[in-house]
């Protein structure tokens, strides 16, 4: 299925949201540690606005096919579950069937998969979730990463 959309709008009201979302749900924090997400989320906010008075002075409605959506959708949904998995079950536990399954889905795309692929995704899953786990409790003092099963 085809439909005819004005992607730079689109993108910019839905960065907007996003960022207005997470400016209300921030919580309170000390100033130092603000400091990052603000700015991140004033970025975010920034770049939407940009996009938006793109779309609406100089945006064509772009052709997109659904059809080819699906693992876009697919890997969306399983981003969802990934964060809220992240509290129940844990960082590591979580993050390696991620990001090996991503990667994997990408890879199916190419062709079939063999034992091998799948022995790489997930050597560099686990490289780079130890990475990401370490640098966050050991460097930066970030605990709650060690939730109930890492």
């Amino acid at each position: 299925m085809y439909i005819r959309v004005n992607t730079e709008l689109m993108s910019g009201a839905f960065g907007m949201a996003l960022a207005v979302v997470f400016w209300l749900n921030k919580g309170n924090v000390g100033f130092l540690s603000a400091v990052f997400p603000e700015t991140v989320l004033v970025l975010l906010a920034g770049l939407s606005a940009i996009l938006i008075l793109r779309g609406l002075i100089a945006g064509e409605p772009t052709t997109l096919d659904l059809g080819s959506a699906m693992p876009v959708i697919a890997a969306v949904v399983i981003m969802g579950l990934w964060w809220l998995g992240i509290r129940y079950v844990g960082f590591v536990t979580t993050s390696v069937p991620l990001f090996a399954g991503l990667a994997l889905m990408m890879k199916r795309r190419a062709g079939p998969l063999s034992l091998r692929d799948v022995l790489v995704a997930l050597a560099v899953a686990v490289v780079v979730v130890g990475g990401f786990f370490w640098v966050f409790t050991e460097v930066l003092g970030v605990r709650p990463f060690r939730a109930p099963l890492l």
